[in-house]
């Protein structure tokens, strides 16, 4: 495996704006021997109602120049080209996220894969006949979706231009989908609009139904929405923990579907995770660790995502791997860039990877 190098990203709510908490931060990832660093732009307020803040663009890049780094940026959480009610802001910012990537000399902006935003129906707003919970049709999904395709088609030439590549996330289960699965049950099962399922629907099938309004749960239909978009310059982040997460929840094949996204991967998140989707409102992860589930965004070897197999899929990968842990693992870092270069060495002269656990006695 020949990569660009091993980077990590910088926690945006913890950042929350504090450039000198940026500071402090850039110097602890370049001490722990990283490469790259993935810069939240939102984290960083670069960007303000759509507009790039030059002023506050050229204090960010003052700071990046400290230091050896080089950077990816992350798009914000929020970004989605496939909300109908803020387009025009929703691509405004796209944008300017382009444009601070060019700024800071990145290789990568990271964008989330887009989704038609259901919030309304799950507090009861947008119920339909009978009190139905209201599901997109099959023709407004394909509409937003062909809008993105549109969207992403135009912003890949001006990003080409400025020297950036965009790569699509894939994205983890939610509690939506829990919730409207509740909402079905009280209905007896119906769905609206009608579809051909039938009342007292497996719960399986309801869930493939639900899916379809944020593709990027499934690899198949972000690599089918990458294919679409078709510009050199737009690819994947195949995020690891968001597609263990999601194969269980769905139930596809996780190792397929990484194999299937191969020839379209710009970049990679890396983490662990037990493979035990939320499905209730608690948010703390204190509460929610030891039992193993969520969106954990562990050091490897902490969860049960096979990255052995995975890194043997990827061995002609060429691009940055990119650590995504949460900041209560920073004591960590080290030792999560030690288990990535392990695995990268795995790839290279039939060598066997010792396989470390957290939960037996060892010399780390």
């Amino acid at each position: 495996m020949h990569i660009k190098g091993i980077g990590i990203n910088i926690d945006s709510p913890t950042i929350d704006g504090d450039l000198d908490l940026l500071e402090k931060v850039l110097g602890n990832i370049q001490d722990n021997g990283f490469d790259y660093a993935e810069i939240p732009v939102h984290g960083i307020d670069a960007i303000f109602k759509g507009r790039l803040n030059w002023l506050q663009t050229r204090v960010i890049t003052d700071i990046l120049k400290e230091f050896k780094l080089k950077y990816t940026v992350h798009g914000p959480d929020l970004l989605n080209l496939m909300d109908p009610s803020n387009y025009k802001l929703q691509k405004e910012i796209f944008k300017s996220g382009i444009e601070f990537t060019n700024a800071i000399g990145g290789e990568i902006f990271v964008y989330h894969s887009g989704k038609i935003p259901l919030q309304g129906g799950i507090k009861g707003e947008m119920l339909g006949q009978n009190g139905l919970p209201k599901i997109p049709s099959p023709k407004k999904i394909e509409k937003s979706k062909k809008v993105e395709v549109k969207t992403l088609q135009e912003l890949a030439d001006f990003a080409k231009d400025l020297g950036v590549a965009i790569a699509i996330e894939n994205i983890s289960p939610e509690l939506e989908e829990e919730t409207l699965w509740e909402l079905s049950k009280g209905f007896n099962g119906r769905m609206f609009p009608p579809s051909a399922l039938i009342p007292q629907t497996p719960k399986p099938i309801f869930l493939q139904e639900v899916r379809k309004y944020k593709y990027g749960t499934k690899i198949e239909e972000l690599v089918d929405q990458v294919k679409e978009i078709d510009r050199d310059n737009v690819g994947v982040t195949l995020d690891f923990g968001h597609a263990y997460l999601a194969s269980k929840y769905y139930h596809f094949k996780f190792l397929d579907s990484i194999k299937l996204a191969l020839p379209y991967i710009k970049h990679v998140h890396i983490h662990d995770c037990f493979g035990k989707p939320k499905v209730s409102y608690e948010k703390q992860d204190i509460n929610l660790i030891q039992f193993g589930i969520g969106d954990l965004h562990m050091p490897i070897g902490w969860g049960e995502i096979p990255y052995d197999k995975i890194f043997h899929i990827l061995k002609n990968y060429n691009g940055v791997l990119c650590l995504e842990l949460k900041p209560r693992y920073k004591r960590f870092y080290r030792y999560s860039l030690e288990r990535v270069k392990e695995l990268v060495e795995s790839t290279s002269n039939n060598h066997k990877l010792k396989k470390i656990s957290p939960f037996s006695k060892h010399d780390n």
